[in-house]
């Protein structure tokens, strides 16, 4: 880990425990949120955004990937937010409270907010939002909300949300996907389209235009959008957004670097030293939660079913020398799914030393001869098939053949949806604000994006205790225990966690880093 990332990383991990310290608070209140302007804000203008895929689904009810969070985050608010530092802040709630029992937990909603097809925003819009992504039998936020029984209005600007048991991370999970809020007239009238054309269906910042698959997404600004600037000035202030998919790092710095695009976050490791210097850039850096890992396939009939092909695997990777040659040293070596700036994380843990002659041993004590597998890795990523690359190599110093399919992102989302795919994935996870976010649903037996097909009572049993819990120093050993039964046990192999970077160009002001990775726009402006 490079010093500068270090220090970031401890910056971060600071307001981590704050933020541990309240996610299962009794009573939270906050003004709002806003970024910090370098100036006086001009109104007006167009900014081009590059990013790495396209939209997959416009829908916070089935999206798994982090590409539809950037555009989410722009058309729909939620019920709760972040802000640049990881502490949660108002949303479409300004005040949430937690019964003693922890059993209640009561969110009083902001007035006067209307959706973009002119519905109103109120208790009766929240309850239809959280009881679909509770209920619904397609739906990826079950797991989320997993802990709610019941939603019940008690009038137009108060919900309850009736709990089987206390869940402390739920402020976190309403910061995201679960508490993104949409208008059911226009869920509903867009039908099979919605996930596509969400079309006015956000109380957002800016409302969609149209899709046009792997060329371009237009979001134009919402001009009854609620929130004003710290000086009482409208936002946003933007007029239009377009956002540009593009799967290959290089060309999103290139794109940049004319003045195609002015903003793009995910920037590759080998860009990013030259983007720190940048004169004709402005770069912004912050610590992030988020981690890559390789997804085994543990379920039965696989060959990763075998525990120590797993272990194989886990020992013969070289994660220093990863980060070192495909992430340029950004970010930092990692072992599980806890990343530094969480308040469980455990900067002792390093389970696997990378030992070839040990790898072959766990796999000639199987006793089936040599271990071969294909890694399936994102159609079009430079960066993925370097890494994928490497990893092959340190493979084959363990006996072990390992080859490489590329697949579209969406194909290898689908497949790991449906517990489907081959062998193993190489697909990362943006990370989430408590640490909750990166391990329940990962990990727990039959959850959404246990993807791994993984299961162990023992990490259920810890994981489930913890949700319980509000305070994070009684958690912490849950959370602990849980981590290190499945990283032993390879249910995945998780090698680094990443930076949140964001480059944008010279004009470009009032974006922050914020350490899920995502952009958010409603602050920005040109001059």
């Amino acid at each position: 880990m490079t010093r500068p990332i270090a220090r970031l990383f401890a910056i971060l991990a600071a307001f981590a425990i704050v933020l541990g310290a309240c996610s299962g608070g009794t009573s939270t209140t906050s003004g709002g949120s806003g970024t910090p302007n370098a100036g006086t804000p001009v109104a007006g203008g167009t900014l081009a955004f590059a990013l790495e895929n396209d939209l997959i689904n416009g829908d916070p009810l089935l999206s798994t990937a982090f590409v539809d969070r950037n555009i989410h985050y722009l058309i729909y608010d939620t019920l709760l937010r972040s802000d640049p530092k990881g502490i949660i802040v108002a949303g479409l709630a300004t005040k949430w409270e937690t019964s003693s029992d922890g059993k209640t937990f009561t969110l009083t909603l902001r007035e006067g907010v209307n959706y973009q097809d002119g519905t109103s925003f109120n208790a009766d819009s929240v309850k239809w939002n959280l009881d679909r992504y509770r209920t619904d039998a397609k739906s990826q936020r079950k797991g989320e909300l997993g802990s709610v029984d019941s939603v019940t209005v008690v009038d137009a600007k108060t919900v309850k949300l009736n709990l089987k048991a206390p869940f402390s991370p739920l402020a976190a999970q309403l910061v995201d996907r679960a508490g993104m809020m949409l208008s059911q007239k226009a869920v509903e009238a867009g039908g099979a389209d919605f996930t596509r054309k969400p079309v006015n269906a956000g109380t957002g910042p800016f409302a969609f235009v149209e899709a046009v698959k792997d060329d371009h997404i237009t979001l134009a600004k919402n001009p009854n959008y609620w929130e004003k600037d710290k000086d009482g000035n409208k936002l946003p202030y933007l007029d239009k957004i377009t956002i540009k998919p593009i799967t290959d790092g290089t060309v999103r710095v290139t794109q940049l670097k004319t003045g195609d695009v002015q903003a793009a976050n995910n920037i590759p490791g080998k860009d990013v030293a030259d983007m720190r210097n940048s004169t004709d850039l402005t770069w912004i850096e912050a610590p992030n939660f988020g981690f890559n890992s390789i997804i085994l396939n543990n379920a039965p009939g696989n060959v990763f079913s075998e525990v120590k092909y797993r272990q194989a695997v886990a020992t013969a990777i070289d994660r220093q020398e990863l980060l070192d040659k495909v992430s340029f040293g950004v970010g930092a070596v990692g072992y599980g799914p806890i990343a530094p700036a969480h308040f469980a994380y455990d900067p002792t843990f390093k389970p696997f030393t990378v030992d070839p002659a040990k790898a072959k041993s766990l796999v000639d004590s199987v006793g089936k001869g040599p271990l071969s597998f294909t890694l399936i890795i994102s159609a079009g990523d430079a960066t993925q098939v370097q890494f994928a690359t490497l990893i092959q190599a340190q493979m084959q110093k363990a006996g072990i053949d390992m080859k490489i399919q590329s697949l579209e992102f969406a194909q290898i989302l689908d497949q790991q949806t449906k517990h489907i795919f081959k062998d193993a994935t190489l697909v990362g996870w943006s990370g989430r604000l408590d640490p909750d976010g990166n391990t329940y649903d990962h990990i727990v037996t039959g959850k959404p994006f246990n993807d791994a097909s993984y299961s162990s009572s023992v990490v259920d049993q810890a994981m489930d205790q913890q949700r319980t819990l509000a305070d994070p120093a009684a958690r912490k050993p849950l959370l602990r225990k849980a981590e290190e039964t499945v990283v032993n046990e390879a249910g995945r192999v998780w090698y680094s966690f990443r930076i949140t970077g964001i480059a944008t160009a010279k004009k470009v002001h009032g974006v922050d880093a914020y350490p899920d990775g995502i952009i958010r726009f409603a602050y920005a402006w040109i001059k």
